[in-house]
């Protein structure tokens, strides 16, 4: 009976931060949306997916807490990175933000969190980072997890042969030319599971330089069965 039981159905509510820590001359706005597990309590998976997102959202090593108490730890860490050691010394205001968005596919959950953050510099950073779990097991998946070695070798070329479709270039030289690192183009783990197939991310300068912004392939079920 155990074996046949359905794993328990993830309720989600927002857990919104939106704080300065210092002043407007040396300080940091930070703002927060954590999609966190209301029923987490329910079954061991949900509670380890919720940990496990805890950890990932707000930038945590082994942390073990709630999702309340992971923002505390979360701007303690911020300021202690961001805070200048002298009143005397101006930095301006820097801004971190992060937002979570949640997809249930099957016995999948995938959790998406979307970054931005000026720190100094030229210019701010932004990022999409996509974690996937067994709803059943509560652990995170991989690529490797999903598809067999051999899919994951047609995938790769795949990967090539719609980035050329998609930038309009016919081979590496040409992809370079876009901005590209030809050298550095592989399947990553951050992907995101739909019902109409698979989405892959690449952040700045993952695969390619500042300027090409972020980058995202999707392969449909279809071109997936062909493989």
């Amino acid at each position: 009976a155990a074996c046949t039981r359905k794993p328990v159905v993830p309720e989600f509510s927002m857990l919104s931060i939106d704080t300065l820590i210092g002043t407007p001359a040396n300080g940091c706005k930070i703002e927060f949306r954590f999609a966190t597990i209301a029923n987490a309590a329910k079954s061991p998976a949900l509670r380890s997916i919720e940990a496990a997102n805890a950890e990932y959202f707000f930038e945590l090593e082994d942390f073990g807490g709630t999702a309340r108490q992971a923002v505390d730890s979360a701007i303690r860490q911020i300021a202690a990175e961001m805070l200048p050691d002298s009143v005397e010394q101006t930095m301006g205001t820097y801004e971190i933000s992060a937002e979570a968005e949640v997809t249930v596919t099957d016995s999948l959950v995938t959790y998406i969190i979307s970054r931005w953050s000026f720190t100094g510099g030229a210019h701010g950073m932004y990022a999409t980072e996509c974690h996937t779990y067994s709803l059943a097991g509560g652990y995170e998946l991989s690529t490797a997890d999903l598809f067999s070695e051999r899919q994951l070798l047609g995938m790769e070329a795949l990967l090539r042969r719609k980035l050329c479709e998609q930038y309009e270039a016919a081979n590496d030289d040409e992809l370079a030319e876009r901005g590209f690192f030809p050298e550095y183009i592989s399947l990553t783990e951050n992907f995101r599971i739909t019902p109409e197939g698979i989405t892959f991310y690449y952040n700045p300068y993952d695969i390619g330089c500042y300027a090409l912004g972020a980058v995202d392939v999707t392969m449909s079920r279809e071109e997936l069965e062909n493989l």
